[in-house]
């Protein structure tokens, strides 16, 4: 199975539906997500994730819509790092988040993991 595959599968076990965005953009999966906290707490928001390692390698980040922020270079979280995108569509911005911890730590390669990751992203003012 690809990564896209293995991720949509895991995210259904999950209880989330897995959005497909068509030709061309094969590897990208997305679910609606509402925002636990933070900012922007209770905000549903659609995010779409390109992994095609996974579960080997976790996504470099999230494509979130709609956005959120301003674009802004720099590796500052939460406000740097952030590009509006065309990928999957372009109502979508980039957040460039890497999980460093992935595999390092005695939890599993899945997406329950990177899904509290995501939720973390989301802890600021």
């Amino acid at each position: 199975m690809m990564g896209k595959d293995v991720m949509a599968a895991q995210l259904q076990e999950l209880g989330f539906t897995p959005i497909s965005y068509g030709e061309g953009k094969e590897n990208f999966i997305g679910f609606q997500f509402k925002v636990p906290h933070g900012k922007f707490c209770g905000q549903q928001v659609e995010i779409a994730l390109q992994a095609p390692q996974f579960p080997v390698a976790p996504p470099s980040g999230i494509f979130i819509k709609p956005r959120l922020l301003p674009a802004r270079a720099g590796n500052q979280h939460p406000y740097d790092g952030i590009t509006d995108q065309v990928q999957p569509t372009d109502e979508f911005q980039y957040w460039s988040r890497s999980f460093n911890s992935w595999g390092t730590m005695d939890e599993p390669k899945h997406m329950e993991v990177y899904l509290a990751f995501i939720r973390t992203l989301f802890d600021f003012d």
